[in-house]
C-alpha cells in the first residue's frame, strides 16, 4: 500500500508558511528582549570581551606561542592594553544596542528557525527523506553555530589585533569607533556562520545532480583560488588572518567532497 502525500493548494502552502514565519518572529522577539534585559552581560562580557587584553583567545595563543616559538612573525602579545572605543553620535549607543540585540536574537534563535523550516517541508517528504532531513537540520544548526564561534573566538580577535597593531606612524592613536567595532564583530560572526554552511549547499547541489565529487576533485585547484579570494574579502588582507580563515574553508571543501561521494554511492 502506497503512502500518498496529501496535496494542498498554493494558498494553503502560503498560509502554512506564514504560520511558521510568525513563530520564528515571535521567538526572535523573545530572544531579543532577553538580550535587551541582559545588557551588561551581552556588551561588557561578550561584545567587548575581545577588546580586553585578558580575552581567552589572547591567553591561549600567548601560551601556544611561548611553548612553540615557530612563527617569529606572530607577536608574543596581542593587545598590550584594552582597546579604546568611542561613540561620536548622539544616538550611536542606542542604535548599536538595538541592532546588536536584534541580530543576537536571530543568532540565538537560529536552531529554532531551522527547526521551523524543517517542519514546513516535512509533510512533503517520504519517510526516508524525513529521516535524513532531520539530521540535515541538526547539521545545519551545528555548522552555523560552529561558524559563529569561529568568527567570534578566532577571526574577530585577529582582525582586532591587526587593526590595533598596524600603524603608519606613532603619531596617530588607534581609537576605534563604536559603530565600526560592532559592525566588524557582526560581519565576522555572520560571514563565518554562513560560510560554514558550505557543505550543506554542496549537499543540495549534489542531490539536484548539478555537481559531483568528481567535479569537486577535478576543480580543486580553482576552488582553492576562490577560497583565497573569499578569505581575503573577509579579512583585511594580512597573511596571518587570511591563513586563519583559509584553513577551515579548505577543511569544509574536503568535507563537501566526502558528502558528495557518499550521496552518489547511496544512489547506486
Amino acid at each position: 500500500m502506497h503512502n500518498k502525500k496529501k496535496e494542498f493548494p498554493l494558498w494553503k502552502h502560503i498560509e502554512e508558511l506564514r504560520k511558521h514565519l510568525i513563530h520564528c518572529l515571535c521567538v526572535i522577539a523573545i530572544c531579543t528582549i532577553f538580550l535587551m534585559y541582559n545588557k551588561k552581560i551581552i556588551f561588557d562580557q561578550i561584545i567587548f570581551g575581545p577588546a580586553k587584553k585578558n580575552f581567552i583567545t589572547y591567553k591561549i595563543f600567548y601560551k601556544i606561542i611561548k611553548k612553540i616559538p615557530l612563527f617569529p612573525f606572530i607577536p608574543v602579545t596581542f593587545l598590550s592594553n584594552d582597546l579604546e572605543i568611542q561613540n561620536r553620535k548622539i544616538f550611536g549607543q542606542f542604535n548599536m544596542y538595538m541592532c546588536t540585540c536584534i541580530i543576537g536574537g536571530i543568532i540565538i534563535s537560529s536552531p529554532y528557525i531551522f527547526y521551523e523550516l524543517w517542519t514546513f517541508i516535512k509533510p512533503g517528504l517520504s519517510k526516508k527523506e524525513e529521516k535524513y532531513s532531520k539530521w540535515m537540520m541538526i547539521s545545519i544548526s551545528f555548522l552555523f553555530l560552529l561558524g559563529i564561534f569561529f568568527g567570534y573566538y578566532i577571526l574577530f580577535p585577529f582582525l582586532i589585533h591587526f587593526g590595533y597593531s598596524f600603524k603608519i606612524s606613532n603619531f596617530p592613536k588607534n581609537i576605534f569607533d563604536l559603530s565600526d567595532y560592532i559592525s566588524l564583530i557582526i560581519h565576522s560572526v555572520l560571514s563565518m556562520g554562513i560560510t560554514f554552511l558550505f557543505p550543506f549547499f554542496i549537499y543540495l547541489l549534489t542531490k539536484m545532480e548539478l555537481i559531483s565529487h568528481i567535479f569537486l576533485k577535478k576543480y580543486r585547484k580553482y576552488a582553492f583560488f576562490i577560497i583565497l579570494i573569499i578569505a581575503s574579502a573577509i579579512t583585511p588582507g594580512d597573511i596571518f588572518s587570511t591563513i586563519i580563515v583559509i584553513i577551515p574553508l579548505l577543511f569544509l571543501y574536503e568535507l563537501s567532497i566526502l558528502i558528495s561521494f557518499y550521496i552518489k554511492k547511496n544512489k547506486e
